[in-house]
Order: C-alpha cells, then sequence, then structure tokens
C-alpha cells in the first residue's frame, strides 16, 4: 500500500502540478489575449491615426492645389498687367521722343525767328532811312519838275511824269 499511496501521492502531484501548469498557461493566454487585443486596439488607433493623417494631407494637397491656381491666375493678371505696362513705357516713351523732337524743332524756330527778327529789324531801319530819304526827296520839288509841260492829256499818257513829280499829279488831280 504504501507503493500504492506514493503513487497516489505521486499521481496527485503530478495532476497538481498539470492543473498548476493548466492554470499557469491559462494566466499566459489570458495575457496574451490581452496583449493582442490591447495591440489589435493600438493597431486600430493607428489605422484611425493614418487615416486622419491620410484626410489631413489629401485636404493640404487640396488646399495647396488651390493655392497653385490661385498663385498661377494671378501670375497670368500680371503678366497682362506687365503687356499692359511695357505698352504704356513704350507710348510715354514714344511721348518722350516726341516731346524732345517738338523742343528742337521749337529751339530751331526760335532761333530762326530770333535771326528774322534781327534781319527784320536791321532791315526796317535800312528802309525806314530809304523811304525817309525818299519822302524828303518827293518834298523836295525837282526843278526839272517845273519845267514840264504838265496838261492832264500829257499827265494820262506820260506815266513817268507822274512818277518822277508827284506834286504835279497831285496838283493837277486837285485842279480837275
Amino acid at each position: 500500500m504504501e507503493r500504492k499511496s506514493l503513487i497516489l501521492c505521486f499521481i496527485i502531484l503530478v495532476i497538481l502540478g498539470l492543473v498548476g501548469y493548466i492554470h499557469f498557461k491559462r494566466e499566459l493566454v489570458s495575457k496574451l489575449t490581452n496583449e493582442v487585443e490591447f495591440s489589435e486596439a493600438e493597431g486600430r488607433e493607428k489605422d484611425l491615426d493614418i487615416n486622419n493623417y491620410s484626410l489631413t494631407v489629401d485636404y493640404t494637397q487640396k488646399e495647396i492645389d488651390n493655392v497653385d491656381k490661385d498663385v498661377k491666375e494671378l501670375q497670368d493678371e500680371v503678366g497682362k498687367l506687365n503687356t499692359a505696362k511695357e505698352e504704356k513705357d513704350k507710348e510715354v516713351k514714344a511721348c518722350k521722343d516726341s516731346v524732345a523732337e517738338l523742343s528742337n524743332e521749337v529751339a530751331a524756330v526760335e532761333k530762326e525767328k530770333s535771326d528774322i527778327e534781327g534781319n527784320f529789324g536791321g532791315e526796317k531801319t535800312k528802309w525806314s532811312g530809304e523811304m525817309n530819304g525818299l519822302k524828303q526827296k518827293l518834298q523836295n520839288q525837282s526843278p526839272v519838275c517845273a519845267f514840264v509841260n504838265t496838261t492832264a492829256e500829257i499827265l494820262k499818257n506820260e506815266s513817268t511824269i507822274k512818277d518822277l513829280c508827284p506834286q504835279i499829279q497831285i496838283t493837277l488831280q486837285v485842279k480837275l
């Protein structure tokens, strides 16, 4: 019996060992299950984070595309404005060139005017002197005019007598 009791004790020990081993394995399985669930929860959370990041990236990309589109539109508008500015700059340059050319022409005309005025002053003085001399000659009757035959018919036919002796002509016109 002792052997039986020993075997029984041994079997009970083996059973207790197996029960302890099973309990240990269950605890281990439970722990592993918790870790798996925790890992799966972490994985789901990371998937959600990845989805959120993906949505954020998509939204940001759309915003970047919209900004790029706005920038392109603004660049096109700036290009049009630059073209218009270049045309206006050309017009301004043409106007400035025209003003410079007109200024040169005005200066030339003013110089010509001053030259003409100077020449005119000299010529006027010369002609005034000549006219004064001729007026004085006209006022001084020529001694030849006293001997000229001065009838109305002769004066009509001989125009040179009228020119040479204007006093006779005036006298005769008054007499007529």
